[in-house]
């Protein structure tokens, strides 16, 4: 990435390509419109691997969901995915990504990059000292 010229952000922990340059582009909007354009009539590939992942398990696992997220999971069949906003205690919003259902009592949730460390001290804070009779 860097020897192609792409300029790198911080993301979270990470460092990523935030464009890709060709030559003859003078600006990074020029570069954001062809690759645009490329996934629009194309293909476009995205590298998410930075994204957090976080595993929850157990009998309980549902009601923790549905409590951190404003849309509900509790209805998420299993094999299936869905987006969800998370908010914190005063309403703003925390962090946003997909939960998948991947078997019963089991679901894995990601999270921005830059924000995993903060949704999963949410979550313990929820279970451990909101809900710890729940079974996690």
């Amino acid at each position: 990435s860097v020897d192609r010229g792409a300029p790198m952000v911080e993301a979270g922990l990470w460092y990523r390509p935030s464009y890709f340059p060709e030559v003859g582009e003078t600006n990074w909007r020029q570069s954001c419109d062809r690759e645009i354009e490329m996934v629009r009539t194309n293909v476009g590939v995205c590298d998410v691997s930075t994204l957090g992942k976080i595993d929850i398990q157990g009998p309980d696992a549902h009601r923790l969901l549905d409590f951190v997220y404003t849309n509900m999971f509790s209805t998420l069949k299993v094999g299936k995915v869905r987006y969800g906003l998370m908010l914190r205690e005063d309403g703003h919003v925390m962090d946003d990504g997909t939960t998948a259902h991947l078997a019963e009592n089991h679901y894995v949730m990601t999270t921005t990059t830059a924000a995993a460390g903060q949704v999963m001290r949410h979550l313990d804070f929820v279970h451990q000292c909101l809900h710890p009779e729940w079974d996690l």
